[in-house]
């Protein structure tokens, strides 16, 4: 689950306190999302420093901060071992030794493999805090030996910006479901946003792939230029994935709403839409909502491979919103 800055911290917090706090740290968050700012407040309270403006303001004997440099824009293998190189200096008592990687998606697949034992068996007294808007561009065995901590983007976990708005609209509209007509109608309506999101998605790369090139072209040879162009098409489809998640979590919270207001919750993912979801609350026993979220929470985990995408929402969006079972 997706966590604000302040409850990450409080999550990161209660494992100092309680002596569990691991030794590598994976902080995952969409641009905007706080990642360097979580990883300073940790960087205070385990070593007692005061929290700078930035990460790069705390930087000192006990702790490393990596970022691309090189023209490639890559982590290298080279700044991996300087890292180690401090991690395995002795420490002053009391003092954590800190190595961070920031935009740790830049890391050169072979710095990723030089990382993993120490990643796998640090120096005692360290913590690795590795910092990504792409987990999804690691090495899985770079991934397996970190703890995960996922932020939320400005917006909160569903709120998905105006995709999110119109997926809640055509929920709101479409109310408990009537029947396959009205479900097609709700997949195909579903479809076409998410083709305006890849859309946007492919747009926004593009303009940051020509502003790079403009930056980079006289300080770097054209085959670097080149070979970033596979980088920004599986950035394009990694943001594009991302969003696509956001929305399908809102259908997600939509019956989860339901469930919750049929038991007396009053917390609820989507609190602006209550009136909807409590319409669908009254509609439905809770097995047939648990049935009906059943269905969607099938669709995310299917187009998490490799069906094709719009019949997977069709088959889906009828159990979910079609007649009653």
């Amino acid at each position: 689950m997706a966590l604000s800055v302040d409850s990450a911290f409080d999550y990161l917090s209660g494992a100092v306190s309680a002596g569990r706090l691991a030794s590598a740290y994976l902080i995952a968050g969409p641009a905007g999302s706080g990642k360097e700012r979580l990883a300073s407040r940790l960087v205070s309270l385990v070593n007692k420093v005061p929290d700078a403006e930035s990460l790069d303001g705390m930087v000192s004997e006990n702790l490393r901060l990596l970022r691309p440099e090189s023209k490639s824009r890559r982590i290298l293998i080279d700044q991996i071992r300087d890292l180690e190189g401090m991690l395995f200096q002795k420490a002053a008592l009391g003092v954590t030794k800190i190595g961070i990687v920031a935009d740790a998606d830049r890391l050169q697949e072979a710095a990723q493999n030089a990382f993993l034992k120490t990643l796998e068996e640090p120096p005692e007294g360290c913590l690795l805090i590795l910092i990504t808007a792409f987990p999804d561009q690691l090495l899985d065995t770079v991934l397996s030996r970190c703890i995960m901590v996922s932020l939320l983007d400005d917006g909160g976990m569903r709120t998905a910006g105006k995709a999110g708005e119109r997926i809640r609209g055509m929920l709101t509209a479409i109310g408990s479901g009537t029947g396959a007509s009205e479900a097609m109608g709700l997949a195909r309506s579903f479809s076409e946003v998410l083709k305006e999101i890849k859309q946007q998605a492919e747009e926004e790369i593009d303009a940051e792939r020509k502003r790079e090139a403009e930056i980079y072209s006289k300080t770097t040879d054209g085959s670097w230029l080149k070979s970033r162009e596979g980088y920004f098409k599986a950035l394009g489809q990694s943001r594009y994935l991302a969003r696509r998640a956001e929305v399908l979590e809102i259908l997600v919270a939509w019956f989860g709403d339901s469930l919750r207001q049929q038991s007396g919750y009053s917390r609820l993912d989507l609190p602006e839409d209550v009136t909807a979801t409590q319409l669908l609350a009254q509609s439905f026993p809770a097995a047939e909502l648990s049935r009906r979220m059943t269905a969607v929470e099938k669709l995310r985990d299917d187009l998490a491979t490799n069906v094709q995408e719009a019949l997977a929402i069709e088959v889906a969006f009828l159990k979910a919103f079609g007649a009653r079972h």
